[in-house]
């Protein structure tokens, strides 16, 4: 068995691989604000990372990974998803709480575990929150766009959500809480420049949520006959 990156390397490798694959262009900064860490303590392990060849950061602090850092990154946020799978549609663990929890138990799956859990759960192409496996051939919907750029009175169809909303389970609670999880319809009854907001409605809920948010929730357009 191959030796395993310690815990704290994988969480950086994951989440540079997620903000790389959210089209950001990743810094410091960026991760000092979301592992909620110290200016000092994510230079440390950033230069660890460099010295492993795990990393490269560029002339202007961009932070990229390496073919062998994208390889675990990538293995890691495999696991990832697929233990969200056994715990939301396997153990009954609730759609909104799914994401913490595979954060702890993905670091404890060999690759022969990872292997058979993939079989048993018959070769899921996606998480329950929508975003697709790597390493699988799933790809997402033609046609899907951001929500914060539909238009009023579009009907639309829950796609994705962004893996960078997960860390919150407050926001995924609401998000769960109001139906706006994948496979569910929602018309956009207002959206506003001035106010930056979206609201939709469904049979039995209305929500409102910032740009911000709706531009990490992935839908497609219906069209009503």
């Amino acid at each position: 068995m191959k030796e395993r990156a310690s815990i704290v390397v994988e969480e950086y490798l994951q989440l540079i691989y997620s903000l790389i694959a959210n089209e950001t262009k990743v810094k410091a900064v960026n991760l000092v604000k979301r592992l909620k860490s110290s200016p000092s303590t994510v230079h440390a392990t950033l230069s660890r990372l460099q010295r492993d060849d795990l990393v490269t950061i560029g002339d202007k602090k961009e932070i990229e990974l390496t073919p062998v850092g994208f390889e675990i990154a990538e293995q890691l946020t495999r696991r990832h998803r697929l233990v969200e799978d056994f715990l939301c549609n396997t153990l009954g663990i609730s759609w909104h709480e799914v994401h913490e929890h595979a954060h702890v138990l993905e670091h404890g799956l060999t690759d022969l575990v990872e292997e058979k859990l993939a079989e048993f759960l018959d070769f899921p192409k996606s998480c329950p929150h929508g975003t697709p496996l790597p390493g699988e051939d799933s790809h997402l919907p033609d046609g899907m766009r951001f929500l914060n750029r539909i238009e009023t009175g579009d009907v639309v169809e829950i796609v994705i959500i962004d893996e960078l909303l997960e860390e919150s389970v407050d926001l995924m609670k609401f998000l769960q809480d109001k139906n706006i999880t994948p496979g569910q319809q929602h018309t956009v009854i207002e959206k506003t420049d001035v106010t930056k907001t979206v609201i939709l409605e469904s049979e039995n809920s209305r929500a409102t949520l910032p740009f911000d948010i709706a531009d990490k929730i992935g839908v497609i357009k219906i069209n009503m006959t």
